[in-house]
């Protein structure tokens, strides 16, 4: 079945995604690579690990309405465009899937999540949280630069006639 749009369902976890990404993103290099008090570091530190704990099952979620809902027709006529478009998203959907798990098997330290409820470090060995923090910087630089590629390639389609945008609305 060929349908325009997406399901409410998935505009709704599209947004929710695309707001925690881009935050996490952006807050996180800020206080990586920027001189930033202790406190501001460490209140970043918090709130990021703590939503990207919540929206890990939003997540997994999200890529399971991917794989059992209908998707929208294709606006591109050429295959090979269509095959272009479907490796980008599907890179995306992994790409987060290896921050997420990174994230957590980095943790050298309980996982807080607002006071609400405590995930013990799956890991103990400092060796391997150094390799998944290592992991987890090189999968956050290249989220950031597909989720940049991603907001470029809707820009110019849009601008290009081709209306991507408003599959993503309500």
């Amino acid at each position: 079945m060929q349908v325009q749009k997406y399901c409410w369902q998935q505009i709704l976890l599209h947004w929710i995604s695309a707001t925690v990404i881009i935050w996490v993103l952006i807050s996180g290099f800020y206080v990586a690579y920027l001189n930033v008090a202790p406190a501001t570091r460490h209140f970043v530190a918090f709130v990021n690990v703590a939503m990207t704990t919540l929206f890990i099952p939003v997540f997994m979620l999200r890529w399971l309405l991917r794989l059992t809902r209908p998707k929208p027709r294709s606006l591109h006529d050429h295959l090979k465009h269509q095959r272009i478009a479907h490796v980008a998203h599907e890179g995306l959907y992994w790409t987060t899937a290896i921050v997420l798990l990174s994230g957590v098997l980095m943790m050298d330290r309980v996982i807080d999540v607002f006071g609400w409820f405590s995930i013990a470090p799956m890991l103990s060995n400092p060796f391997w949280h150094n390799v998944w923090f290592k992991a987890h910087i090189a999968s956050c630089l290249l989220l950031a630069l597909g989720v940049s590629l991603h907001i470029g390639a809707v820009l110019l389609h849009e601008l290009s006639g081709r209306r991507v945008l408003r599959r993503m609305l309500p």
